[in-house]
């Protein structure tokens, strides 16, 4: 996983240990991402690295339906301070936040990762919140 990137392992940790149902991401077909629940520690420390080396379920596990969804916590590669998201060019994240609207967005990031302007198109899709290390930089309807 690129190292400029947030790591977000102790936080779906902590997800766990408070006893929240957490799910992680899996990115199949090209173009389709889906969530999959994590049982435990144990679960979460087994998943195998994917081509770009994030920890991800395999084909065999279920996909959860995403209407159960209410939090979805979105990495990116670039942020700033209107609300704008860079990922990684290949909509996964764009297209699974637009098909869950009931769900709150947040994108975490790091210092380095706040720039002054994220070019978009039509088909990006703001998180409701991003937080930085500094706090909040981004909260629609605040």
């Amino acid at each position: 996983m690129d190292s400029a990137e947030l790591q977000t392992k102790t936080l779906l940790l902590h997800a766990l240990d408070a006893g929240k149902t957490v799910y992680v991401p899996r990115c199949h077909n090209k173009q389709t991402m889906d969530m999959i629940r994590l049982s435990g520690h144990d679960d979460l420390a087994g998943l195998a690295k994917n081509k770009w080396g994030i920890p991800e379920p395999g084909m065999e596990r279920e996909a959860a339906d995403p209407s159960v969804l209410d939090f979805v916590v979105v990495p990116g590669v670039a942020f700033d301070r209107n609300g704008n998201r860079c990922g990684h060019g290949r909509g996964y994240y764009d297209r699974f936040v637009a098909s869950i609207p009931k769900a709150y967005s947040c994108a975490v990031c790091l210092s380095e990762q706040i720039v002054e302007d994220v070019p978009v198109d039509t088909f990006d899709r703001s998180p409701d919140t991003i937080v930085a290390p500094e706090g909040a930089i981004f909260a629609k309807n605040a």
